[in-house]
């Protein structure tokens, strides 16, 4: 995110904090900008408008209230809150304050993504009446953070998140959620995996499968009544990397080259244009709605 942000002409690189002097030191030596000890003391900053947050989610809601406090905008990573009612006391606070907070889901501004979308109504896939989306990896060392529960750890609010913005994106907010499952590691407490079903007032449904336990899962499919699309690198395409669509219909199948992009400098392009438009209200909205997402999935896979 830093290279990237250098790189957009819309934004500027001030300075880093970190919670010791050293590190600090290091990461501002590499990007040439101030170096800062201690977060607090960048965010009684004059010379900022925004901070960038890549802080684990447990840690949110106490530096995203101290930044909104301070009148910063925000781009968080993801998830952007622990669970619904800390979303909600934080987007209660933006709006006093008329800070825009973005969750930095930033694949959603790759160009492929226009394409994607582009065959929910195009009639090449015939009535798209299912999306089936899958986003998982291989299990990372138990000292990684994402196995922490009191820092947001758990395949939930990691890969889960990615699966309900997905949703979103192609189906709207405001999504009933059908059914959820979700399987708990004995040793950590947080989820290893889950799956989710989601359907919007048009009756379209959504399938999603996320999880630390996967061989790289990274895809999307549109099935529709007369084909199908499938992607091959929908959530995590690097700069320079050419995605494919590959488009199946009965007895014919096509592979569609998209041209490559950077989400990275494509999302602060977004974020510092969102500044400067003032209207911060949908945004809140999305972020609201995310939470609720989420918050459902936990709730109905806790049954199982």
């Amino acid at each position: 995110m830093i290279p990237a942000l250098r790189e957009c002409e819309a934004t500027e690189l001030i300075c880093v904090a970190s919670r010791t002097k050293e590190k600090a030191e290091e990461v501002a030596g590499e990007f040439g900008c101030e170096a800062v000890a201690g977060y607090d003391a960048l965010l009684v900053r004059d010379d900022i408008d925004a901070v960038y947050m890549p802080l684990p989610t447990g840690l949110h809601e106490e530096w995203c209230t101290k930044a909104l406090l301070a009148k910063k905008h925000l781009l968080v990573e993801k998830s952007f809150a622990m669970d619904y009612a800390s979303a909600e006391g934080m987007l209660d606070l933006a709006r006093e304050n008329n800070c825009l907070i973005f969750e930095n889901f930033q694949f959603q501004t790759h160009s492929q993504w226009q394409t994607i979308k582009s065959y929910m109504n195009s009639d090449e896939l015939g009535k798209v009446h299912l999306v089936r989306s899958t986003f998982g990896f291989p299990p990372l060392p138990k000292d990684n953070f994402r196995w922490n529960k009191e820092l947001g750890g758990g395949a939930l609010l990691d890969a889960g998140a990615y699966m309900t913005k997905t949703s979103q994106l192609l189906f709207g907010t405001g999504l009933e959620v059908l059914g959820a499952s979700l399987q708990l590691d004995p040793e950590t407490g947080v989820e290893m995996y889950g799956e989710a079903m989601f359907r919007n007032e048009a009756g379209q449904v959504a399938q999603v499968a996320f999880g630390f336990d996967y061989f790289y899962q990274c895809r999307v499919e549109l099935l529709g009544t007369k084909g199908k699309l499938s992607t091959n690198r929908v959530f995590t395409a690097p700069p320079g990397f050419e995605p494919i669509l590959l488009i199946e219909k009965q007895g014919e199948a096509e592979e569609v080259k998209l041209p490559a992009d950077n989400h990275y400098v494509n999302m602060w392009n977004w974020f510092a244009a969102e500044i400067q438009s003032g209207d911060f209200s949908n945004h809140w909205k999305i972020l609201l709605d995310q939470a609720r997402l989420l918050e459902q999935i936990r709730r109905l896979g806790a049954r199982d």
